[in-house]
């Protein structure tokens, strides 16, 4: 506010009263604020999340954030594929995945969508493992120094079902009988492991995305034995991340993962072992995080989680990629992380349908082979990335 030009006596009542409403427009504002901190007058608004975003909505940063603006967030996790059929008085889903949101949109016959931040798939390993993989040319090393992981060359190693112990040296043991597998959540339940299928349908279908249609028999057989040779699926998406990080490469060697959850996990704790090494598939595809609004209250807040740079700047810090900010780059350079700020070989997923035809006849093999079902209630309460 511009103050105009006074003198004399007028200048002085003028300066009085200006700082009388002054005082009383920051004590307002200032109970304002401390009111919804408070909780005070508050919308509530309820989403149904991926459980890879609890942690972020967990944040106590993300709850002040938001009482400042007037909401407070409260989320319950589903795993993604679910997501679309427990939406019961929420206000806003948030899924992990392009394909899982358009279903979401479909079924629910919604058109908004906001894009909040991605990630990229990426697999987890130890420094003895990616040597050993090197020298079979499954990894390698690039002038950055990040690492690739060749994932053609991988499933050439899985069609001659090459075990640990064959690899050069003594990565994992010598009488390690294992195959050589990525291990993954459960395909059955899990957005993550849905992403897996998505990258190796690609590379089984001559480099092209699986279209609609219908789906080839030999490459859902040959995705279905990749999952069932894991043997019995994690209880909970969380459980293989953990069992990486406490149980060391004899038990997972190597991990498909979101790249989130190897920033979140060096930046906040707890961190993996100091030999961990992040590589990138070479194609990979990226998660991509949406909220869909069911209310004006959850268009709202999907609008802020998109567009609002305080509640961007934490989606970063729990090791998202967002649009329009540095503040990735910004995380991973100030922790010296070995992570790809560029990722140049990236493909599309399959649309929802031809995506759930693939995932349908691996959930089909699962109950041949005589594996327990899902349990999507632990699931939902473990945590971790969906």
């Amino acid at each position: 506010m511009r103050i105009p030009h006074t003198s004399g006596r007028g200048a002085f009542w003028f300066v009085v009263v200006a700082s009388a409403v002054a005082v009383v427009l920051a004590a307002a504002l200032g109970l304002v604020v401390v009111n919804r901190l408070a909780g005070g007058d508050l919308v509530l608004v309820e989403g149904v999340v991926g459980s890879e975003k609890v942690a972020l909505f967990d944040d106590e940063l993300v709850g002040e954030r938001f009482a400042e603006l007037g909401y407070e967030v409260r989320v319950r996790p589903r795993g993604s594929r679910l997501m679309a059929e427990d939406v019961d008085g929420a206000d806003f889903v948030s899924p992990g995945s392009g394909p899982a949101s358009e279903h979401v949109r479909e079924l629910h016959g919604i058109s908004t969508e906001y894009r909040l931040f991605s990630t990229p798939m990426v697999l987890l390993s130890y420094q003895p493992v990616v040597d050993a993989l090197e020298g079979v040319d499954v990894a390698g090393r690039g002038g950055d120094g990040t690492w690739s992981f060749d994932l053609a060359a991988y499933l050439e190693l899985t069609r001659e079902r090459t075990r640990w112990r064959d690899l050069p040296g003594d990565a994992v043991s010598s009488s390690n009988r294992n195959e050589v597998l990525v291990r993954t959540t459960d395909p059955r339940t899990s957005n993550s492991a849905a992403m897996h299928v998505a990258a190796l349908s690609y590379l089984l279908n001559g480099e092209e995305v699986v279209t609609p249609g219908r789906v080839d028999d030999d490459l859902t057989g040959t995705l279905a034995r990749l999952f069932l040779a894991q043997g019995q699926p994690p209880e909970s998406s969380q459980q293989p991340f953990e069992q990486f990080r406490d149980l060391g490469a004899g038990h997972t060697p190597l991990l498909w993962a979101y790249e989130s959850q190897y920033v979140d996990a060096m930046v906040n704790g707890p961190a993996l072992a100091r030999d961990a090494v992040v590589l990138y598939p070479e194609p990979t595809v990226y998660a991509v995080h949406t909220a869909v609004p069911f209310t004006e209250e959850g268009d709202a807040v999907g609008r802020l989680l998109a567009r609002d740079p305080v509640l961007q700047e934490r989606a970063a810090a729990h090791g998202f990629r967002t649009e329009g900010g540095a503040h990735f780059e910004d995380l991973v350079a100030e922790h010296g992380l070995p992570v790809r700020t560029r990722i140049a070989d990236v493909v599309n997923t399959p649309t929802y349908g031809v995506l759930e035809d693939l995932l349908a006849g691996i959930e089909d093999a699962y109950g041949d082979s005589g594996a327990r079902p899902p349990a999507p209630d632990e699931a939902a309460r473990g945590g971790g990335a969906q």
